[in-house]
């Protein structure tokens, strides 16, 4: 059975491919390392690899969200067979321009050590398209697991990431209605119709088939 490598996106784990079909596939889970003091974003990444032994020729590889960009910032350096991006971004072109502000005014450094008060959940419910109850609860869950350190590291990469090269043999899709990642900024394989930045969890059924379609 062939090995696929799963990262998962920014401020969640394992849980959110509960309902993703990879079925004929053994799914390694990428979960996240703690980050060093003033890790660089290639460092981190180089040393995910390491730790879950990923080869650097012919591996499939699936990233969501801030996981596609670390699959992105590997795929320069390592020969992927295949790779799947669910709500990602593959360049820093594809990322909002907001975020450019940002980095400059360093606004992301002013984010809560706690993002889970009920004015932070409404604004992240509305951002990762998140409307049943049931799922917000699920992703309330998991916002409130997150660890904040590892979160403003992240977004401190991400604001910071200035990839320019596209993995090549690439899947990627999006979601019209992601407001985290607008699809207008996006060059993307498969539009998904309403689609939120959610939408691994709650289109999960309509993403299985054409990421088993690709990876067989």
């Amino acid at each position: 059975m062939e090995k696929i490598y799963v990262f998962s996106g920014l401020g969640a784990d394992r849980r959110v491919f509960a309902k993703l079909d990879l079925s004929g596939f053994e799914v390694v889970y990428v979960d996240w390392l703690k980050p060093r003091t003033s890790e660089a974003f290639e460092s981190y990444v180089f040393r995910l690899a390491d730790h879950y032994q990923i080869p650097k020729q012919g591996a499939l590889v699936l990233g969501l969200s801030f996981g596609g960009m670390c699959v992105s910032e590997l795929a320069k350096y390592y020969d992927f067979k295949k790779t799947v991006l669910i709500s990602s971004a593959k360049t820093k072109d594809e990322l909002p321009k907001l975020l450019g502000i940002s980095k400059w005014l360093s606004l992301h450094k002013l984010l809560p050590e706690a993002p889970s008060s009920k004015a932070s959940m409404k604004v992240l419910t509305w951002l990762f398209g998140v409307k049943d109850e049931a799922d917000q609860e699920f992703f309330k869950e998991i916002i409130q697991d997150t660890d904040p350190e590892f979160l403003k590291w992240t977004i401190d990469k991400i604001v910071h990431w200035e990839n320019k090269q596209v993995p090549v043999n690439c899947l990627h899709l999006h979601g019209d209605k992601d407001h985290l990642l607008p699809i207008q900024h996006v060059d993307y394989s498969i539009r998904i119709k309403g689609g939120g930045h959610f939408m691994v969890w709650n289109r999960a059924t309509e993403l299985s088939f054409p990421i088993k379609n690709f990876l067989n």
